[in-house]
């Protein structure tokens, strides 16, 4: 498995002010974590209910998938640009 994203920059410039944060992902893991551990008796209730038609293998599924998403955002870059402002986005 990949290893989760640990910082991502970001870079606004408008006109002739901008500025840049460093924002650290992996200050993010344990909150969601904990947000997980609450929710979990939710999504195991919905995964009994949907269970029947079929679909609570997906729901199961659709966790590992938002996990294997968040890690393979390493390397991700977005740049947008006008003529008066620029964002820049950086995942390290």
């Amino acid at each position: 498995m990949k290893r989760p994203p640990v910082l991502m920059r970001v870079k606004i410039k408008g006109g002739d002010r901008g500025f840049g944060l460093w924002l650290p992902l992996f200050l993010l893991l344990p909150l969601a974590l904990v947000v997980f551990i609450i929710l979990s008796p939710l999504i195991l209730i919905a995964v009994i209910v949907l269970w029947p038609s079929g679909w609570g293998k997906r729901a199961l599924l659709v966790l590992q998938a938002a996990l294997e998403i968040f890690c393979s955002m390493r390397g991700l870059k977005v740049a947008v640009q006008n003529r008066q402002q620029y964002v820049f986005i950086s995942v390290v």
